[in-house]
């Protein structure tokens, strides 16, 4: 959802629009072609929780599996948090964690608007050629650097997020930045590896396999989807498409919003 709301700053420019809506809708199309292919099949076989449970099982005999340290992230932003936590707190009930998260998705969408912004002020010369090289070298590439760079921020949605912008302007394409947003898709994945190792006691082989089943549901939608040349056009064809109509009426962004984001959900909810 960051990545679309961070592609109606090229509202002004239909053309920017509608590379920058493509780029932010392809990730998304990508995702939901995933569930719709693996949940009916873990529902029927339980399939990634049995990867999940034969991968766990070797991990847990070591001795000390905690990698808490490797997040070098929470160190830095803990204290911004803890400010920002003291300040909501003089709100009453239940408003203060409201108010927070407001301030929070906030704080996200402008961070990564100006970072894009000034992103497509240094993607000029040889910073440019180094980019390029990074995500246009190949897929495999791509999805390798998409995967590096999300450890490194450990967020899938700051990495995404920041080429939206570059593809607005015309700095890359939406095929260029697809395999680099599946890269992403894996990295995102470090996070819930690194908070799942850090539990003890009973649950600890629960965290560590829902850990891996995220993994292995992204590792395997890309070698299945993005692996088989039709079905790798289709979140593409999909994204474009849809980039059509929101460049036409903005009603389609807000049906896109909706459907996918709110209603789908709570369907999924209402019948589980």
């Amino acid at each position: 959802m960051t990545n679309t709301l961070v592609s109606l700053g090229h509202a002004r420019c239909k053309d920017e629009f509608r590379r920058a809506f493509a780029c932010a809708t392809v990730h998304d199309f990508f995702n939901l072609f995933a569930v719709a292919l693996f949940l009916p099949l873990e529902m029927m076989t339980g399939f990634l929780a049995k990867i999940s449970a034969w991968l766990v099982s070797p991990l847990m005999q070591a001795d000390n599996l905690s990698l808490k340290g490797l997040n070098f992230i929470k160190p830095l932003t803990k204290p911004m948090v803890n400010g920002a936590q003291s300040v909501f707190e003089i709100f009453p009930g239940t408003l203060g964690g409201v108010a927070l998260v407001i301030f929070g998705i906030l704080l996200v969408v402008v961070s990564i608007t100006v970072m894009g912004k000034l992103m497509k002020k240094l993607m000029v010369g040889k910073a440019r050629e180094v980019l390029n090289s990074a995500i246009g070298r190949g897929p495999l590439h791509s999805i390798a650097s998409g995967t590096l760079v999300t450890i490194l921020v450990q967020s899938s949605s700051t990495t995404t997020s920041l080429m939206v912008p570059l593809v607005g302007t015309n700095v890359l394409s939406v095929r260029q930045v697809y395999p680099f947003t599946l890269g992403a898709n894996i990295g995102t994945c470090i996070t819930a590896l690194l908070a799942a190792t850090a539990v003890t006691g009973g649950n600890a082989v629960f965290a560590l396999q829902i850990a891996l089943v995220h993994l292995a549901f992204n590792v395997l939608g890309i070698l299945v989807i993005f692996g088989v040349p039709f079905l790798r056009e289709l979140p593409l064809k999909c994204a474009e498409l849809l980039a059509e109509y929101a460049a036409k009426t903005k009603l389609a962004v807000a049906a896109y919003l909706g459907a996918v984001f709110v209603l789908l959900p709570g369907l999924v909810l209402s019948v589980s």
